[in-house]
């Protein structure tokens, strides 16, 4: 598991308990999704999610949830997190809008001028290069005798 752990958010709605449970992991073992949803007595519906994180492979190339932690150990860390989420909800006022706005995308045309672009200004960063590095020598030796003197 990686270092986010595992977090639990609990919604209700109506009458309606959701728990979204987000575990910090990539992927999770076949079967145990499942289990959990099975098991899951505290809430209507849950739903549960891994970020998918490849963090945890610099352990092992496989290194799914549930591999290394013991099934019923992770599914009573889950139910106990889910019991915490609970406890801690408030009421909330939500509200929502909607904005239509215009969106470039990118196609053959912008791709083909933009790396036109990218090139003019590679082909052109030697010669910057160059003039900028001769006039600070120009500088520092001009500098040098002004301060010599």
């Amino acid at each position: 598991m990686g270092p986010l752990g595992i977090r639990v958010a609990v919604i209700k709605v109506g009458d309606q308990e959701t728990a979204y449970v987000q575990v910090d992991g990539n992927n999770m073992d076949p079967g145990l999704r499942d289990r959990i949803v099975e098991e899951n007595e505290l809430v209507d519906e849950i739903e549960i999610i891994t970020t998918d994180t490849h963090i945890v492979n610099t352990i092992d190339a496989v290194n799914q949830v549930g591999q290394r932690i013991p099934h019923n150990e992770l599914i009573g860390k889950i139910q106990e997190l889910i019991k915490e989420a609970k406890e801690d909800c408030e009421s909330v006022v939500a509200g929502m809008s909607s904005r239509k706005t215009t969106v470039t995308v990118f196609g053959n045309d912008m791709t083909e001028t933009l790396a036109s672009h990218a090139n003019a200004m590679i082909s052109m960063g030697g010669a910057l290069t160059a003039a900028m590095i001769i006039a600070t020598i120009s500088m520092s030796i001009l500098l040098f005798l002004f301060a010599a003197a």
